[in-house]
């Protein structure tokens, strides 16, 4: 029972000894309130309105008298998919030059002689595209469009092929051959038409399975809390220190005066963390107000190792900061999750702030990865057992008051 009451009494003095700097806990408070939110819906409208992008014009150019042109216009204008980011016009060759020239048309496509007929019969006719020198990126995605094509017509003639080596082997009675090559193609040219079957269309989030608001919001809420470390050194270091270790003398271990500096912390950052958490989505009161106070005491404990290995504010300040900033980045709090490269999209899961992220989201109705709460125990469970023994250390250093 002293004990309990010796630590009751501890726990309020280290409190008094944070209250000193109970402006910039208040001005904390409200940053952590606003700037997570706003940055959340910010991070929603940039991400849901996608990126304007104007369909790039080619023109299609064949030898006189030809109609391939005309009809490449006709039925290539009709097909949503490619109209989204291609227009094919039919010219012929000069005017099509000259509107290269000029910057109206993207690249012309120059058909040979008979180019429908040497597809049917499999000669495979040589194309001509003439791209300007000074537009790469509409060059280069008229190359992925035309190599995407030159896919879809070999898997097309294979299967023609393929039907012709089977009517070869064992004509059907009554059937001209020439009568299966057309129908063949055209069936393949009907497929084409109507490849949009073939694909099943699925919608992703660019964060996951968070709402991108959410997101947003619950990692710029755990990033302030890491970065926050600086606010505690004084419960680390001077006078402070040189109390316990006074008490020390009088029988008294690190413990209860470790243990009530981690609770004061956490107690001020379950202020930072709380409204943020009750603001940012719905949910359990209750469990919103126990994740907060969960990532409360990890924050705590990890700024108590950022104060103990450094010897200054300062220094617990620039550790707290890139530990979290690199955090914050790995955990999509920067770049969404689906922009990261696949190497730091592995590395996720290392991410304390995802570990925290996925805390505060449980009670709001999205089931943490077992991965994140073993991650969250074990961090929590090894900066504990290194803030304990680095605390023994700084308070049996020589006494110096600040």
């Amino acid at each position: 029972m002293r004990g309990l009451r010796f630590f009751g009494v501890s726990v309020k003095l280290t409190a008094g000894r944070l209250c000193r700097q109970r402006w910039l806990l208040a001005g904390l408070v409200l940053l952590c309130l606003l700037l997570p939110l706003g940055a959340g819906r910010a991070a929603h409208y940039l991400l849901s309105q996608g990126v304007g992008f104007s369909p790039v014009t080619l023109a299609v150019t064949a030898p006189e008298g030809d109609e391939v042109p005309r009809l490449l216009e006709r039925y290539m204008g009709e097909m949503e998919d490619i109209a989204q980011y291609c227009n094919i016009i039919s010219m012929d060759q000069a005017a099509a030059l000259e509107a290269l020239e000029r910057g109206e048309v993207a690249a012309v496509l120059a058909l040979p002689e008979h180019f429908i007929r040497g597809v049917m019969q499999g000669e495979n006719p040589d194309l001509r595209l003439i791209v300007a020198g000074d537009r790469p990126l509409e060059s280069l995605l008229l190359l992925w469009v035309g190599q995407s094509a030159c896919d879809i017509l070999s898997a097309f003639q294979s299967g023609v092929y393929a039907v012709l080596d089977l009517y070869d082997q064992s004509p059907p009675p009554g059937l001209e051959r020439d009568q299966v090559v057309t129908e063949i193609n055209l069936r393949y040219i009907r497929l084409a038409l109507d490849r949009g079957g073939l694909f099943q269309t699925r919608t992703l989030s660019a964060t996951g399975a968070l709402p991108i608001p959410l997101h947003y919001a619950l990692a710029l809420a755990a990033y302030f809390a890491l970065a926050a470390a600086p606010l505690f050194v004084p419960l680390y270091s001077g006078s402070w220190l040189a109390l316990q270790r006074r008490l020390r003398c009088v029988g008294r271990g690190i413990a209860a005066g470790y243990l009530s500096a981690a609770a004061a912390g956490t107690g001020a950052l379950f202020l930072l963390l709380a409204p943020a958490l009750l603001l940012a989505g719905e949910g359990s009161v209750f469990g919103r107000l126990a994740a907060a106070l969960g990532m409360a005491a990890f924050c705590a404990v990890f700024a108590s190792v950022c104060c103990l290995v450094t010897d200054s504010a300062a220094g617990c300040g620039g550790l707290s900061f890139l530990t979290a900033l690199l955090a914050l980045f790995l955990a999509g709090g920067v770049l969404p999750p689906a922009l990261l490269p696949a190497g730091l999209r592995r590395l996720s899961g290392l991410s304390p702030i995802g570990w925290l992220m996925a805390l505060a989201a449980w009670p709001m109705g999205y089931p943490p990865a077992p991965s994140a709460l073993a991650g969250l125990g074990l961090g929590l469970a090894g900066m504990l057992a290194a803030a304990l023994a680095l605390y023994r250390r700084r308070s049996q250093q020589r006494e110096v008051v600040l």
